[in-house]
């Protein structure tokens, strides 16, 4: 009779989560946004004219697209580099990015437009769709292998955004955030781990570093309650660059 019990109420409890989950796809999805285009170029002067462009590439899905921004120049992969550009080098930024995107799409679509970029940096943010959407942690992590076999024919520089903290997400119900965490982790984990193996990749721990700020000011997310704001996205740059500064990476 007990072991009765409790199958019935871990199954309840399984159904709750799946329909608040249900709840949150249907939610995000007619979530009211500013539409932003996708593969936005975005060119910014330079104060000296003594080198060369110096070319930043996004790739991955919404987050890299800029969902949640108000405009394409406060996407998060722009304000990078506008900043940079205000060390005094002319910058372009090419954003591949779309929204909705896995790092299966990020590897068969967006992957092969960059060499013929020649890119100097490139951002990649991808993962929160693939948690999400259920991807097993070992698929994720062999698909971000493989990605990074690929870029490593470039010869730029990479800065890997880690999963941002889905707990975070004043849309997610709680309990739909604590499995969405345990997969979140798991995920960043092994992320790490590859990096520490690749030279000439930086990670940026997004997770760590914004987590605490976004769960204190609601602010940091856009109307959706998922997607960061403009705001929110400020301050991914700043991490970003702090990141990148602490690497040595200059224009």
């Amino acid at each position: 009779m007990k072991r009765k019990v409790v199958a019935v109420s871990v199954g309840l409890m399984i159904a709750y989560i799946g329909f608040e989950y249900l709840s949150f796809r249907r939610m995000l999805v007619t979530a009211d946004l500013p539409l932003l285009p996708v593969g936005v170029t975005l060119n910014y002067p330079a104060t000296t004219a003594d080198k060369a462009p110096y070319t930043v590439v996004m790739l991955g899905d919404s987050t890299a697209q800029g969902i949640g921004a108000a405009r394409p120049e406060d996407s998060f992969g722009a304000l990078v580099a506008k900043h940079l550009a205000q060390q005094g080098r002319q910058v372009r930024f090419v954003s591949l990015g779309v929204s909705g995107a896995q790092v299966l799409d990020v590897r068969t679509e967006q992957v092969p437009k960059v060499a013929a970029l020649q890119p100097d940096l490139i951002l990649l943010s991808v993962g929160a769709n693939d948690v999400t959407a259920w991807t097993a942690p070992t698929t994720y992590l062999d698909e971000m292998e493989r990605i990074a076999r690929e870029l490593d024919r470039t010869d730029a520089t990479v800065a890997v955004l880690n999963v941002p903290a889905i707990i975070a997400a004043p849309l997610l119900p709680y309990p739909v955030r604590l499995v969405f965490d345990e997969r979140t982790r798991r995920y960043n984990h092994g992320l790490a781990q590859l990096l520490r193996t690749r030279q000439g990749w930086i990670a940026v721990r997004i997770y760590e570093e914004a987590r605490e700020p976004f769960e204190r000011d609601r602010t940091l997310f856009a109307a959706d309650g998922y997607h960061p704001s403009s705001k929110g996205y400020a301050l991914w740059a700043r991490i970003t660059l702090q990141a990148l500064a602490a690497k040595n990476v200059e224009t």
